[in-house]
C-alpha cells in the first residue's frame, strides 16, 4: 500500500492495478493473479526516452503500442530507464499515486522473459481513484479500466468463464462505421455535413493468433536480432500507423486465420460472435489506432463505432444513442 497522501500530494491520484491470468499457457501455474508484475506509467514527456532506452525505438516505435503487441527488452535495459516501477504482490496487486491529469501509458514488464507484455493507449489521470486491471492471455498484457476490466475480473473472481466458451450460445455483434463531413466538404459530392454512415473493413482476430497477426501485418515481416517484429510507427496523435496494403494482406492470408468485416456500402451490419476474446481491427485504410481487445461473453449484444481514428466498443446506453441517432442522418448520394 502506498503512504497516505500529503499536503504536497494533494493534486495525485491514487492508482490500484490488478494483474491475472495466465503469463505461459503451456506451464504448470494455473490462470489466477500474478505476482512480480512490473508496471511503469510513463507520461508523455518522458515516451521517447522510455522506448530508446528499452530498444523500441530501434524497432521503429515512438509512442503508443497497439493492443496485443510486444517489445522484447533486457533487464539491462529496462533497469535503465527512469521511469519508476510498481510491481504486483503476492495477490497481483498493487497501488501507487500518480500525477492528476497527466497524459500517460501504462507499460507492463512480463515476470518472464524481460519483455515488454502490453501498454495501454494514450490515457490521462482524473479526479478519484482508478482501477487498471492487467489482463494476461498467450503471454500478452491487456490493460482495461472501469467497467470491462471490472466484468472480466469479476467473471474471473466467481467462476463465470464459462461465459467465453465457445460451446456458450453466440452473441451478436453491430458494426456503426461512421464519417464526417466538416466545413471542408461543404462544398463536395456530400452535399451536407454532419455525421454520416459509411463504407468500412474490419478484420477479427482469434485471441491466440494475436501475435502472428502484428508480426504478419508487421514492415515486410521483418524480424529485429533481438527476434522481435518492427512496428511501423509515424509520429500521429496515437504513435502508430501500419500500412495495410497488398503486401500486408498477402502476408496476413498466408499465416493467419482472419475473419472480415466487408461494408461495402454505407450502411450498418450485424453479425453473430462466438464468445471469446478477439482483437478487432478497422483495416480500411491502414491501422492508426484502430484496433480493439474485447472479452465478447455469451448471448450479450455489442455495438462497436468507427470513425475516423479508431474502433471501440460502446457502453450499451452510449450504442443505443448512436443507433437512434443514425436513422436521423443524411445519405450519401
Amino acid at each position: 500500500m502506498p503512504a497516505p497522501l500529503t499536503e504536497e500530494d494533494e493534486e495525485k491520484v491514487r492508482v490500484r492495478f490488478v494483474a491475472y491470468g495466465d503469463v505461459d499457457p503451456y506451464d504448470d501455474i494455473p490462470f489466477g493473479v500474478i505476482p512480480d508484475v512490473r508496471i511503469a506509467v510513463i507520461y508523455e514527456k518522458e515516451l521517447q526516452d522510455w522506448w530508446d532506452t528499452i530498444g523500441g525505438g530501434d524497432l521503429g516505435h515512438l509512442k503508443y503500442l497497439p493492443p496485443g503487441a510486444q517489445i522484447q527488452s533486457s533487464e539491462a535495459d529496462i533497469t535503465a530507464s527512469r521511469v519508476d516501477f510498481a510491481t504486483t504482490g503476492y495477490d497481483g496487486t498493487t497501488e501507487i499515486y500518480a500525477e492528476q491529469y497527466g497524459v500517460y501509458s501504462v507499460c507492463v514488464v512480463s515476470p518472464i522473459g524481460n519483455l515488454i507484455a502490453g501498454c495501454s493507449p494514450r490515457d490521462w489521470m482524473a479526479y478519484g481513484d482508478i482501477v487498471l486491471y492487467i489482463y494476461f492471455s498467450h503471454g500478452r498484457a491487456y490493460l482495461d479500466r472501469g467497467r470491462d476490466g471490472s466484468e472480466r475480473y469479476y467473471r474471473f473472481l466467481y467462476g463465470k468463464q464459462d461465459s467465453y466458451s465457445s460451446s456458450g450460445e453466440s452473441a451478436t455483434i453491430t458494426f456503426v462505421p461512421t464519417g464526417y463531413a466538416g466545413y471542408a466538404n461543404r462544398d463536395s459530392d456530400y452535399g451536407f455535413t454532419g455525421r454520416h454512415l459509411t463504407t468500412a473493413t474490419i478484420a477479427i482476430i482469434d485471441d491466440i493468433n494475436i501475435g502472428d497477426w502484428w508480426i504478419a501485418v508487421s514492415d515486410n515481416g521483418a524480424i529485429s536480432d533481438l527476434g522481435v517484429y518492427f512496428l511501423m510507427a509515424y509520429p500521429t496523435e496515437f504513435g502508430w500507423n501500419i500500412s495495410y496494403d497488398t503486401a500486408a494482406q498477402e502476408r496476413v492470408d498466408e499465416s493467419v486465420p482472419v475473419r472480415y468485416v466487408h461494408i461495402d456500402r454505407p450502411r450498418i451490419i450485424k453479425m453473430d460472435l462466438a464468445p471469446g476474446n478477439y482483437l478487432f481491427c478497422d483495416v480500411t485504410e491502414g491501422i492508426i489506432s484502430s484496433c480493439d481487445y474485447e472479452d465478447i461473453a455469451a448471448t450479450q449484444n455489442y455495438i462497436f463505432k468507427l470513425d475516423d481514428y479508431q474502433i471501440q466498443k460502446l457502453p450499451d446506453s452510449e450504442g443505443r444513442q448512436l443507433l437512434k441517432d443514425a436513422k436521423n442522418w443524411e445519405i450519401i448520394p
